[in-house]
């Protein structure tokens, strides 16, 4: 295990812990073992794709005051980049591994894209570890393979790229490519939401990891070994019995509203498959990637949840219940964000 500071900003500190079998680069901000520490909650980032821990920075940055850590998840550059094992059952069994050698005491797990659907596996698999699920643009993953099948607000044709990425070897060597590179950039910067700030030089940044085949297969094989869980019956069967089992944490469901990726209507049912009472937080005008392009937003909303009396209004995703309330609208009066 080893501590370095980081370069832009000397509040992130990283290390190395060996846990799973892999060894795995974790970015830390904020109080840890301290005793303002032990008063807040950790919150523990899971990453989407294919941003690896760099997605959480802005958060970082915007949060100074609260103990952010961040992984690179693993197969991401400066984790171990092993050919096979990203089952989601190994991905969570990382995370929990990880929340026990850090010595957390129920921190806060938030996720991202692929991060959020890990949270939601981790928190119907291991509630009793955490405090709350926060999850940041993902549908529920039972809810959205279901949209997929059934065509539900056309959610089977938004994710095109998911298809093309079974086949071997290909995708990781194109995306890998100078003129891949260049797509990846796009395919942030083209989904940014009309109210979004979204730092270009952090997107190329954390484009750049991405050299050769090997450093993205790991973040591709994600997608391949979902898929393959689902065909392989014993597999899907053991998900499925993952889900069976209700959250037993406080939900939220954070939700850029210009994602033109994963529909917000099927995202909204997610409560059905989480088995829970999940708090909807809707962000106008922001786009799929809510943690490079409004991090200010995601910190009030973090906040809100740090606070002991949460007084902003919301709504329920939940196949019984539903307030009536209108769409936040946080960004109307944005917080300043950190520099």
């Amino acid at each position: 295990m080893s501590d370095s500071k980081d370069t832009q900003l000397d509040t992130i500190r990283h290390q190395y812990i060996n846990v799973n079998g892999t060894s795995f680069h974790l970015a830390l901000s904020g109080p840890l073992h301290t005793e303002q520490a032990k008063t807040s909650k950790a919150i523990f980032c899971v990453h989407g794709f294919p941003e690896g821990w760099l997605g959480w920075r802005p958060l970082m940055r915007a949060m100074p005051d609260v103990c952010l850590i961040a992984p690179d998840l693993r197969g991401y550059p400066k984790s171990n980049l092993p050919e096979k094992v990203y089952d989601v059952f190994t991905l969570t069994e990382d995370i929990h591994l990880l929340i026990q050698a850090l010595n957390l005491e129920k921190p806060i797990l938030l996720g991202h894209d692929w991060g959020g659907a890990l949270a939601w596996i981790y928190a119907h698999r291991y509630s009793e570890s955490i405090s709350q699920v926060v999850v940041v643009n993902c549908t529920h993953p039972k809810t959205l393979v279901r949209a997929v099948l059934r065509f539900e607000d056309f959610q089977t044709l938004r994710i095109p790229w998911v298809p093309p990425f079974q086949i071997p070897w290909i995708p990781e060597y194109l995306l890998s490519t100078k003129i891949g590179r260049k797509f990846l950039e796009l395919s942030f910067t083209l989904r940014e939401g009309s109210g979004g700030k979204m730092d270009t030089d952090l997107v190329r940044e954390l484009v750049y990891r991405f050299q050769d085949a090997s450093a993205m297969r790991g973040p591709i094989e994600y997608y391949r070994e979902f898929v393959q869980t689902l065909l392989h019956k014993a597999k899907r069967k053991q998900l499925y019995a993952l889900y069976d089992q209700p959250i037993q944490v406080p939900a939220t469901l954070i939700w850029g509203m210009e994602d033109r990726a994963l529909s917000a209507k099927v995202a909204q049912t997610s409560g059905r498959d989480a088995g829970c009472y999940v708090e909807w937080r809707p962000l106008e005008h922001i786009g799929h990637f809510v943690d490079l392009e409004a991090s200010d937003l995601l910190a009030q909303e973090l906040y809100r949840l740090l606070s002991p009396t949460p007084s902003t209004p919301s709504t329920v995703v939940n196949n019984k219940t539903r307030t009536n309330n209108k769409t936040i609208t946080n960004n109307k009066k944005r917080a300043h964000s950190a520099a």
